[in-house]
């Protein structure tokens, strides 16, 4: 990249688009933000099958074609990316830790809550896991739960809850591979529901308990926040691919013609708007097209969609986490596009449902309107996911230079900030 110039670039690695954001990193102003947009590339995503890597050579590809219309754009070579990872394979693990400190109380240090941390990292995985991030829940001091910053309190011991967000090894050694093979290094892996989660809900969602569903094409990936912390991820083997095919299948038609009618017509959600609506369905092979009544096309839909926010709803009550979305549920990637899922959503979650936006990245963080300069075109549910990892890029990499700026979310202050970009 340009020595003269600190460039931020993050690679959202999807099953069906690679895309690739970049921004100059900008001196501190409180009216701006930090960040000012320079370049983005997309290409269609291949070498991918199920959500994983399948072929090295076609997803780094992939990467490159994005990663040359940026570099068309902003002038300039880009050299490393924040890389988000997603897919099934995610999955959070709870771990406690606890810290003697002294027969007579005393006062806590960062160095005491450094030390309380590593030992909660300290969680046995299999071979095949890793830790992509560790987030503090809540800490406990002597008898006193849910301390949310310790440092400064008094203590006889100091005990951690901590929330592991885990992933295999081999997916994410894959993903590197495919990336370092376009040119690009990759600076870090990041989940990208949480990424999400820490872009684009507001402290308050936070506290009161929200789901962020990411919709990805082979999967949708999940993260559930309450009391301010984050509780619950996970990924789920279902996306928006599958919407696709059960269209291809259930209409006998190409896949590409599926997914245009998806995109075009698609809705989960009836609302008494398909009675009597018909459109035109292109056939197999050399097969006429025929006319099909709306309605089916509304039935196929909505049984994946009900499955999709069944499994979610599943997961949130094996995390104790089911009656507690007092904010709802927010939706981001492709997949959140159908018509009526938020409405759908809702009377699954028995909660309100939104659509996150890359605008909300700088609303969350109180500045301007588009001081990002983010084109208006990128501004739609499937580009939530790349900006919100550029946002989690610029919060770590100042953590690293000891100058964060941009405000945490919740209640985590200085402590969290420092805990929870402290991993990866």
């Amino acid at each position: 990249m340009n020595p003269e110039k600190d460039f931020l670039a993050a690679l959202d690695l999807g099953s069906t688009r690679t895309r690739v954001l970049v921004a100059e990193v900008c001196e501190a102003d409180e009216d701006a933000s930090p960040l000012r947009f320079v370049g983005f590339g997309e290409a269609e995503s291949r070498g991918w099958r199920k959500g994983a890597v399948a072929d090295l050579d076609a997803v780094a590809g992939s990467v490159r074609k994005a990663v040359e219309q940026a570099e068309a754009q902003m002038g300039a070579a880009v050299e490393s990316a924040l890389v988000g990872i997603g897919g099934p394979h995610i999955q959070g693990i709870s771990s406690r830790a606890a810290l003697p400190l002294a027969i007579r109380p005393r006062e806590i240090t960062r160095d005491d809550v450094r030390r309380v941390m590593e030992f909660a990292r300290s969680f046995p995985l299999p071979d095949d896991r890793e830790i992509l991030h560790m987030v503090p829940q809540e800490f406990a001091l002597d008898s006193q739960s849910g301390v949310r910053d310790p440092i400064g309190m008094q203590a006889h011991s100091l005990a951690v809850q901590v929330h592991l967000v885990t992933g295999s090894v081999a997916v994410s050694q894959s993903v590197v591979s495919a990336v370092n093979r376009a040119g690009i290094l990759v600076e870090t892996v990041v989940a990208e529901a949480f990424a999400v989660g820490e872009t684009v809900l507001t402290p308050e969602e936070q506290e009161l308990g929200a789901l962020v569903a990411v919709l990805g094409g082979g999967s949708t990936e999940l993260a559930a926040y309450y009391q301010g912390g984050l509780r619950m991820s996970c990924g789920i083997p279902v996306g928006g691919d599958h919407f696709t095919n059960d269209l291809a299948i259930g209409l006998h038609t190409p896949p590409s013609e599926a997914e245009a009618i998806k995109t075009m017509f698609g809705s989960v959600y009836a609302a008494g708007s398909h009675d009597g609506v018909q459109i035109e369905v292109p056939g197999l092979a050399n097969r006429p097209s025929r006319m099909v009544p709306r309605q089916e096309l509304l039935g196929i839909l909505k049984a994946r969609a009900q499955e999709v926010l069944g499994l979610a709803v599943e997961e949130l009550r094996h995390a104790d986490l089911n009656p507690h979305l007092g904010a709802g549920v927010v939706f981001a990637g492709g997949g959140s596009r159908l018509h009526g899922l938020c409405d759908l959503a809702e009377l699954a979650f028995s909660s309100p449902a939104r659509i996150g936006l890359p605008s909300d990245a700088l609303a969350q963080e109180e500045l301007p309107p588009n001081s990002l300069h983010l084109p208006a075109t990128l501004d739609g549910p499937e580009y939530t996911t790349v900006v919100a990892l550029l946002h989690y890029g610029l919060r770590l990499r100042q953590h690293r230079l000891g100058r964060l700026r941009i405000p945490s979310k919740g209640w985590k202050g200085i402590l969290g900030r420092k805990a929870r970009e402290g991993v990866r």
